[in-house]
């Protein structure tokens, strides 16, 4: 299937928000402007992964995308999801690329979150780290969301510009997908922060009106190119029985290397 789409502005932050999707936080990492978050343009192309894959891909099913170019507001995206194949393209080459599939993800195996646990208060003052300081193998703070049936619609018509009605039920994948970086605010102290990977696998049904919990640790940090790296892998439980409905692992760039001095 293929699709397409002119990006828009990302909604207002609903906790505390990244500066690489504002223009001062995105220059000072030498970006041209505000990026459009990575997260939504993986979220608009959920329908062609259900159109493609079936209705079950949301229970059952799993992406593995990576981010390979900024997207700005007014980009004219294309959108391709095709024999398990995933594409957004913008007018500078392709924004996101990845595969997905039902069933068992290739990389599940690999995803080792801790154990569940209650939603968490954030620290009286969050810490902010350094490669050589970050808490590896530590399990974070977690994060409780309740998603009301309204919020869960309104997930879908503001945030990704789509019709809300057939999502009032359940939550949008993209919000899933999206769950990492507010956990690790919820912990720590950032700057700006690259979002660049995702590897998230379904495990049911993540239904509204009830909370999801997000749970997760650092596994891994390194530094490239002067970026300093994080992998997290985590866990989305569901209600009071704690019903897991994703596991995931992300990637990001959480401290750019600062831009050149004019």
């Amino acid at each position: 299937m293929t699709t397409s789409l002119v990006a828009t502005h990302d909604p207002p932050p609903k906790g505390i928000a990244n500066p690489i999707h504002d223009d001062e936080g995105a220059t000072s990492s030498g970006y041209a402007g505000a990026l459009v978050a990575g997260v939504r343009t993986y979220g608009w192309t959920v329908g062609e992964m259900v159109g493609t894959a079936g209705e079950g891909w949301l229970d059952d099913g799993w992406a593995d995308f990576t981010l390979h170019r900024p997207v700005f507001v007014g980009d004219d995206l294309v959108i391709e999801a095709t024999d398990g194949e995933l594409a957004v393209r913008s007018p500078r080459g392709d924004a996101l690329t990845g595969t997905f599939g039902t069933g068992v993800a290739p990389f599940f195996g690999d995803i080792d979150p801790p154990s569940p646990t209650p939603a968490q208060d954030p620290p009286e003052v969050r810490p902010t780290y350094t490669l050589s300081t970050a808490p590896v193998g530590e399990p974070l703070r977690s994060l409780g969301v309740y998603v009301t049936s309204a919020a869960a619609r309104r997930l879908a018509t503001d945030d990704l510009g789509i019709d809300g009605d057939p999502w009032a039920n359940r939550v949008h994948p993209y919000f899933l997908a999206a769950r990492m970086a507010p956990l690790t605010r919820h912990n720590f102290t950032y700057g700006p922060t690259i979002h660049f990977r995702t590897q998230i696998q379904h495990l049911g049904v993540a239904a509204s009106d009830q909370q999801l919990t997000i749970s997760a640790r650092i596994v891994e940090v390194y530094e490239r190119n002067d970026h300093w790296y994080q992998i997290l892998d985590g866990v989305i439980t569901a209600g009071t029985d704690k019903n897991e409905v994703a596991r995931l692992r992300h990637h990001t760039i959480f401290r750019p290397r600062p831009a050149p001095s004019s």
